[in-house]
């Protein structure tokens, strides 16, 4: 369990909570490992959570028997947690609804296809009432998120306008070129390829801001039997032996053909960005976005401790010990989530990646079941067309 919500509190906090309130260590009725407040948390609950997500954890066949007491500490403390927002929102008059749920389920069940979401519950060891209970969890995560704690949390002008004189340096985004690297068995195609691709890129829009040049290779490339790879990426990472030919190329023009491994080569360029600073206007989203999530993981780390304090917490002594100790080895870790709007899509909290402006930064939490399959297309690197580069 990497976050008892996803990037809001450590498993340690919530360790130190459960000892401060004196989390009892109790025998339970056959079956139970946790009570909350008289709900009782079942160790086919515990299991079916690990299962959920057990795939992407990349858990060993036959891990230790200490590491697998940890994992399943781990997966009791997330419902833990989910029990206590459960509970905080019925107090609220905020539950998920049977409704709620059923379409939440329905979209679930359409982005799969036909047949899909059984093929995965089968293949997850899943049965549909323990997923059904995880994706209500999921949902309860979300609504207390949205309607309790962001509405308390705002973020001024004034403090993102200090959050960037401080990481100023930070914002400084390098340049990079757009090329394509084509290969063809034969001279003339590759001739072809770089004539049919000069044609095209001068006859782009010229009101365009971005060249789709991926595309526009692509279709190059199709035209003429070649294959050809595009890449964004800083002009260092260029491949050394195309990198002085990248710097004296202008783009739309391909560079000289070589022959190497028995085809023939060459790389195109379709573009070339200088480096900028972002200024404030154009870094606030991400500036936002990291603020936010510093005041809600405070936010929430003082529910949660209030929340325990309150509460009546007992668990079996099998698994006390491991709830308490999130450090044992093997202790398990959540992947990100396909979440909301506020969380960077790769867990991170942006200030790796702070010239990447994007609106869909994100916010999930932790264990929510599978939504969908789903193909991420990211801009640069995963942009190909063909199978190799030169």
């Amino acid at each position: 369990m990497k976050a008892c919500f996803r990037h809001f509190l450590p498993c340690a906090a919530l360790a130190l909570c459960l000892v401060l309130a004196g989390c009892l260590e109790s025998p339970l009725p056959d079956g139970v490992v946790a009570s909350i407040n008289g709900e009782p948390i079942r160790l086919s609950d515990v299991q079916a959570l690990m299962d959920s997500r057990s795939a992407s954890l990349g858990i060993p066949h036959r891990p230790s028997l200490e590491a697998m007491k940890s994992r399943y500490g781990g997966a009791l403390g997330t419902l833990i947690v989910h029990a206590l927002v459960r509970q905080d929102l019925e107090r609220r008059g905020m539950a998920v609804t049977d409704a709620a749920l059923e379409h939440a389920i329905d979209q679930v069940r359409e982005d799969f296809g036909p047949g899909g979401l059984e093929q995965f519950l089968t293949d997850a060891s899943l049965r549909e009432a323990d997923w059904k209970a995880l994706m209500r969890d999921h949902l309860a995560m979300e609504t207390f998120r949205k309607r309790v704690l962001l509405p308390a949390i705002k973020v001024s002008m004034d403090e993102a306008r200090a959050w960037y004189e401080e990481h100023k340096a930070d914002f400084a985004l390098p340049g990079y070129v757009d090329v394509c690297f084509a290969a063809a068995p034969e001279k003339e195609a590759l001739a072809a390829y770089c004539a049919a691709f000069t044609a095209r890129w001068r006859a782009r829009p010229q009101e365009a801001a971005e060249v789709d040049f991926a595309a526009l290779s692509g279709a190059a490339a199709h035209d003429t039997g070649a294959i050809a790879q595009c890449l964004e990426v800083p002009p260092e990472e260029v491949p050394p032996p195309w990198r002085r030919e990248i710097d004296a190329l202008k783009p739309g023009n391909c560079g000289q053909a070589r022959l190497q491994d028995g085809e023939w080569r060459t790389v195109a360029l379709a573009g070339r960005q200088r480096g900028h600073a972002l200024d404030l206007a154009e870094a606030y989203p991400l500036i936002e976005a990291i603020l936010l999530e510093e005041k809600k993981s405070a936010a929430f780390a003082k529910w949660l401790e209030d929340s325990v304090a309150a509460s009546k917490i007992l668990v079996s002594p099998e698994l006390h010990e491991s709830l308490l100790n999130p450090g044992l080895p093997g202790y398990a870790e959540a992947q990100p989530d396909e979440g909301d709007e506020l969380e960077r899509p790769d867990g991170r909290d942006g200030r790796e990646e702070v010239g990447e402006v994007a609106a869909d930064a994100r916010t999930s939490p932790e264990a929510a079941p599978p939504l969908a399959p789903s193909q991420q297309t990211q801009r640069g690197r995963g942009r190909r067309h063909g199978a190799r580069a030169p």
